[in-house]
């Protein structure tokens, strides 16, 4: 398996510019961050939009999220789309809402409303907060 790793450069450059997208194309007026791997991307597109109504999410608080419906136009990060329990779960209860990665396996690519990039199946991203031998 080829190991892509990613620095916070990579990871702040490719937040900035999802948040541009997501300005044009959404216009959220609430984020909902997945943790752990969203927190970091997620809050820089939350500062870029100058979005203050932000929701963290782990996979222990989403049935409590679930019962929560809003009105609002709001966006579900996430770092990564790989199987993406948590924000298809969410999405299934909040209509208005997107799904937001800054990167998605091929595989799912389907299942996110906007990502900027692709791996295949037999890429390994480690992300710089991660530990390699995990």
């Amino acid at each position: 398996m080829k190991k892509v790793h990613l620095s916070y450069h990579d990871i702040h450059t490719d937040s900035v510019k999802l948040a541009k997208i997501i300005e044009k194309k959404i216009k959220p007026k609430k984020i909902i961050i997945t943790s752990q791997a969203g927190l970091i991307p997620g809050n820089i597109i939350a500062n870029y939009l100058n979005i203050k109504e932000i929701e963290y999410v782990s996979h222990l608080k989403k049935d409590i999220l679930e019962k929560n419906k809003s009105n609002k136009k709001l966006v579900i990060v996430d770092s990564l789309y790989s199987d993406g329990k948590i924000a298809t779960s969410i999405k299934k209860n909040e209509p208005n809402s997107k799904i937001v990665s800054l990167y998605v396996k091929t595989i799912n690519k389907n299942k996110v409303d906007l990502s900027l990039y692709d791996f295949n199946k037999n890429e390994l991203i480690i992300f710089p907060w991660e530990n390699e031998s995990l």
